[in-house]
């Protein structure tokens, strides 16, 4: 007898793995407008929730579990459960959800669950004598909410809406035996209590005054006949997208031209999009960054994320961001992995931007080690980098002492007005002397003999610009 039931079990269990699904219609126009993945959802849409396929599909027990009565008892009644909520695929009124013209396909590619939504939509449209029982308006869920003093709600389940359960049970288990219509009745009670929790829990966004909010919470939990402008909402928005409203914007952007692209970008919200999610664009929508790179804003990076958003760029988005890299790369203190990994980036322009970043987190001795054993990336780096640390005296001695050549090549780009300071800031501040020569014309002498010879090396511009200065400080 125990092998036999076991045996039954099981072959019962592998019964309802193949009749699972339940096919949700659209029409032609609606389906069109999803994405891959919404269009999959839709024509294979489960009876069951993730988690109960997921129970149903793990019950590869071993036969000597159910050596105790109990438990095969126990997977026994939770066969009869899952047998019951397939043949919900019947008792509820999926065909006229299919026909209905009201229905959005968005909605129902948004919802959790189709069948706990069909319920929630039921049960309401009941109690507020809604237009169509299985879809419903944002008015009439508005009338719904309003319907009741959630306030005044003792119980986990409303006495305002007990009328509503009880006529949606009898009227989808009137032919029923007694042990389904129970099995119906203790479905369609754990499903409302689930929404009535979710009520109390998330009242703020239950009852959102912000149509957007309003609108995507609650196509999660019923069945909408309203359609929201979510591209017009996207747009306009001057809070942050949560990952719904990113995920939207992404789908939304796919379906467009390039010409669409481009018309929509300086319109969107760019100041509301997360550095992650920035990043998550560039990667998704790799063909319009040049666009994107436009209005991107920066300022909010951490240095790890401006890397990411920098490895995910083609050189032609990127001649269009420098400007903003710029300035985002002079607030940020980065790691020296970080700048490493900057000069690892193959594009020349990637390069370039190693002479913008902003002062590393080094300490001296690491700083001289690096450039000592770095190769000419990360020397020219550390050289334009450090230029405002406190050790970069040191550091420009150090590379002096090494290649004379290549600190007359960097300093090239240094301006006249800017030699004075940086002589200044190489002899730690200390003002040089003031000669004169036969003409009485002034020159300069630095204490340190490299100092000398470095400055000894400019152009005959840069020099008189060094004198002028240094006199200017002795005024």
């Amino acid at each position: 007898m125990a092998y036999t039931r076991v045996s039954n079990l099981r072959r019962e269990w592998k019964k309802l793995l193949l009749n699972d699904r339940i096919q949700i219609l659209v029409n032609k126009k609606d389906y069109e407008c999803l994405s891959e993945l919404a269009c999959d959802m839709l024509s294979k849409m489960s009876v069951f929730t993730e988690a109960e396929i997921y129970t149903i599909k793990s019950l590869t027990l071993e036969d000597d579990l159910f050596t105790s009565l109990s438990v095969l008892e126990y997977y026994e009644s939770e066969l009869k459960r899952y047998q019951f909520v397939l043949k919900l695929k019947e008792l509820l009124p999926f065909g006229h959800l299919n026909r209905s013209s009201i229905i959005r396909a968005e909605n129902l590619s948004e919802v959790d669950s189709i069948r706990e939504a069909l319920i929630n939509t039921l049960v309401i449209s009941t109690h507020v004598e809604a237009k169509s029982p299985i879809a419903l308006s944002v008015a009439e869920i508005g009338q719904f909410l309003e319907s009741i003093d959630w306030k005044l709600v003792q119980d986990p389940f409303p006495t305002e809406i007990e009328g509503a359960v009880i006529d949606v049970i009898h009227e989808l288990g009137q032919d029923l035996e007694q042990d389904e219509a129970s099995q119906l009745a203790k479905e369609v009670i754990r499903t409302i209590q689930k929404m009535v929790t979710t009520i109390f829990n998330d009242w703020k966004t239950i009852n959102s005054t912000s149509t957007t909010i309003f609108f995507k919470r609650w196509q999660r939990i019923a069945i909408l006949s309203d359609k929201l402008d979510e591209l017009e909402q996207l747009v306009t928005a001057s809070g942050g997208y949560d990952e719904f409203d990113f995920e939207n914007l992404i789908e939304r952007l796919a379906r467009l031209p390039e010409s669409g692209i481009a018309a929509l970008a300086p319109h969107l919200s760019w100041r509301s999009l997360m550095p992650d999610q920035l990043v998550r664009l560039y990667h998704d929508m790799g063909p319009y960054q040049k666009i994107f790179s436009k209005y991107v804003y920066l300022k909010e990076f951490t240095g790890p994320q401006l890397i990411d958003l920098l490895e995910t760029m083609n050189s032609d988005s990127l001649k269009a961001i420098v400007p903003k890299v710029k300035d985002a790369l002079a607030n940020i203190s980065l790691e020296f992995e970080d700048l490493k990994t900057l000069l690892s980036l193959p594009d020349v322009e990637r390069y370039e931007l190693s002479k913008m970043v902003a002062t590393p987190q080094l300490e001296r001795e690491q700083a001289l080690s690096e450039f000592k054993d770095g190769g000419p990336k990360i020397r020219r780096m550390l050289f334009h980098s450090c230029r405002n640390a406190e050790f970069f005296h040191d550091l420009f001695f150090e590379a002096w002492a090494m290649d004379p050549q290549f600190v007359k090549r960097e300093i090239r780009s240094l301006s006249v007005s800017e030699i004075g300071p940086f002589l200044n800031l190489l002899s730690g501040n200390v003002m040089p002397k003031i000669l004169y020569n036969e003409m009485n014309e002034p020159e300069i002498e630095f204490a340190s003999e490299e100092l000398n010879n470095f400055y000894k090396s400019l152009p005959a511009t840069k020099k008189k610009a060094a004198i002028r200065f240094f006199c200017g400080q002795m005024q």
